[in-house]
């Protein structure tokens, strides 16, 4: 069997550790019933992810055996990975919820898509990712105490992405632990009137509503240092023609958004590496749709 999952990003500027959004950009995961489990990694990640049970993959199919007393997940995986790791595109997100999704389809999918979101969540840490990885669509996340909660929104198929992939890495943790533990509560309220606003814009099919709220005052001004020309990249941009410019995740990636022809969206990706460039980094541009339909069989 055969299943997709695809590529996320979070935060989107304003939503930070709340909004999601799932990209038509995929990884694979070629699964089946074996004697032991194994994995082999093709793609990003196959000279240097373990292939031993901390896979990600297999601890994460291992967490659905454990919650359905079904013993050991005996799973043979290939695991095709297209998505860059460390790039803040939802690459270990990938994983856990391919893991979740290969188990529970070979047990007969004893857990709900709900369980399994709970799952993702305890292995991840945080479901910004891992939710619209499952769902597809545009996610906001809500924790009240134990209790998660999620809303869903269809993204609409003219809203277009173009991602700057950075020939480096920046780990979540790093980005975390450059973030600071206090906030003006006039920054405060900046983000929560920002965040407000793009999901109404979003619901009310208002894409350059949506795209004017691509900006925080919570994180990304200090993940920025982090992301040498990012600054630049968003500004270039925006100048270009795009509704608006984020840091995809925790970075180092940038993401824009455009409605339009795939030229106009050529035309910002080449104004984004040229900002890049600058810096002296080498940037890949990636035109993607966005994704409605989360992780399936094929």
């Amino acid at each position: 069997m055969r299943i997709r999952i695809p590529a996320t990003t979070a935060n989107l500027g304003c939503g930070f550790d709340s909004f999601g959004m799932a990209l038509g950009y995929y990884n694979y995961l070629d699964f089946e019933e074996a004697s032991k489990a194994s994995v082999q990694i093709v793609g990003h990640g196959a000279k240097h992810l373990p292939v031993n049970a901390q896979n990600l993959i297999l601890r994460a199919a291992q967490a659905v055996y454990d919650s359905t007393n079904s013993g050991s997940a005996m799973l043979s995986i290939i695991a095709h990975n297209n998505i860059p790791l460390s790039r803040g595109m939802g690459s270990s997100s990938a994983a856990i919820v391919g893991g979740l999704y290969a188990a529970n389809h070979v047990l007969g999918q004893p857990l709900s898509k709900d369980k399994l979101l709970l799952l993702a969540t305890e292995i991840e840490g945080h479901a910004d990712n891992v939710a619209p990885a499952l769902l597809g669509g545009f996610i906001v996340i809500v924790h009240e105490g134990n209790e998660q909660r999620v809303k869903r929104l269809a993204l609409p198929p003219s809203l277009k992405s173009v991602l700057a992939v950075p020939d480096f890495t920046v780990s979540t943790k790093r980005a975390r632990f450059i973030l600071p533990q206090k906030v003006m509560l006039t920054d405060a309220v900046y983000n929560l009137s920002h965040a407000a606003f793009m999901v109404l814009s979003l619901a009310e099919g208002d894409l350059h509503g949506f795209g004017e709220m691509l900006k925080d005052r919570l994180h990304q001004v200090h993940r920025l240092k982090l992301i040498p020309g990012g600054g630049a990249v968003a500004q270039a941009a925006q100048a270009a023609g795009a509704l608006g410019c984020a840091i995809s995740g925790s970075g180092p990636t940038m993401i824009a958004f455009y409605e339009g022809e795939k030229e106009q969206g050529i035309a910002i990706g080449e104004a984004m590496r040229s900002a890049f460039a600058l810096e002296r980094i080498q940037a890949d541009i990636m035109l993607v749709s966005p994704d409605n339909i989360g992780t399936l069989v094929v």
